[in-house]
């Protein structure tokens, strides 16, 4: 007995196979994602800063006219000097054509993708429509808007609009009717009425798909801008594109491009984080699967 119980209290008194303390992820996984983001911000940074840097030194030796190909040290001379004088004022006015044409497009485009995802009729008349719409050419349609409406802002949002309202349509249709039947049947065994069902299933499962739509316009939303200002205008970015041209001012040129792309990068950063806000639960899973939680 007293080996049976000196074995006991030798069992006892043994620790336990101690398992390794818990890692702080904390703090690693924090600096490993900054320093993910740092390496996809600089890896694009670098290539077009090798990019200007290459361009600069090819127009400085092979002695390249500035009707041609301005350096980028003359179009940033040209944007500085410029900026205050009229480029300013025509790139608030593009931004305003493109952020009211693409608020418009959006909702334009989520009203008719819901009356399309909930009614058959409007699927198999409206919905074809819309996509063979799309065959025509924005570019075509553009002086009929100016000769309609005048050569205010109207036609070029109108032209924005257009542009814009598709890819909304077809993303959040396909967010809508993509609902996984067994969540449809659930509402329904609890007697959730349509309203319901389409706050708390259908429109949390298109939000998603609202969001890549909504990418895919806002940089659509500055070219509908510049295509309706290219065909009939007196101010915009666009106008002052076709002006420096006719007057072989390349510099000026590169500068309302340079001005344009950073409009639309602006746009598109502005949606990115909206459809972070809009979607928290599509962000919780991306950092899931790359901290492999």
């Amino acid at each position: 007995m007293s080996t049976v119980h000196e074995t006991g209290e030798l069992q006892a008194s043994t620790p336990a196979a101690a398992e390794p303390p818990p890692r702080p992820r904390g703090r690693g996984l924090t600096l490993s994602k900054v320093g993910r983001k740092a390496v996809d911000a600089a890896l694009p940074m670098s290539l077009l800063a090798a990019l200007i840097i290459g361009w600069e030194v090819f127009a400085r030796v092979a002695e390249v006219r500035e009707f041609l190909l301005p350096a980028p040290s003359v179009i940033w001379t040209e944007l500085v000097v410029m900026w205050p004088v009229s480029l300013r004022w025509h790139a608030w006015v593009t931004f305003q054509e493109a952020a009211a044409g693409f608020v418009l497009g959006c909702v334009l485009g989520f009203v008719l993708a819901v009356g399309i995802a909930y009614s058959k009729f409007l699927e198999r008349t409206i919905y074809p429509l819309i996509v063979a719409s799309q065959a025509v050419p924005k570019i075509a349609l553009a002086p009929l808007f100016v000769v309609w409406l005048g050569f205010g802002m109207e036609p070029k949002i109108l032209v924005t609009v257009l542009l814009v309202f598709f890819p909304i349509v077809v993303t959040t249709v396909q967010g809508l009717m993509s609902v996984d039947p067994n969540l449809l049947q659930l509402m329904q065994s609890v007697s959730a009425n349509s309203w319901q069902v389409f706050r708390k299933v259908r429109l949390p499962h298109a939000l998603p798909y609202l969001v890549s739509g909504m990418k895919i316009g806002v940089t659509l939303a500055v070219v509908g801008a510049v295509v309706g200002e290219w065909v009939g205008a007196n101010e915009g970015l666009g106008y002052q594109v076709v002006y420096a041209q006719s007057q072989l001012q390349t510099p000026r040129v590169f500068a309302a491009i340079a001005l344009l792309v950073a409009m639309g990068v602006l746009f598109f950063s502005a949606v990115s984080i909206l459809g972070k806000l809009m979607t928290p639960w599509t962000r919780e899973d991306e950092t899931r699967i790359n901290t492999g939680l």
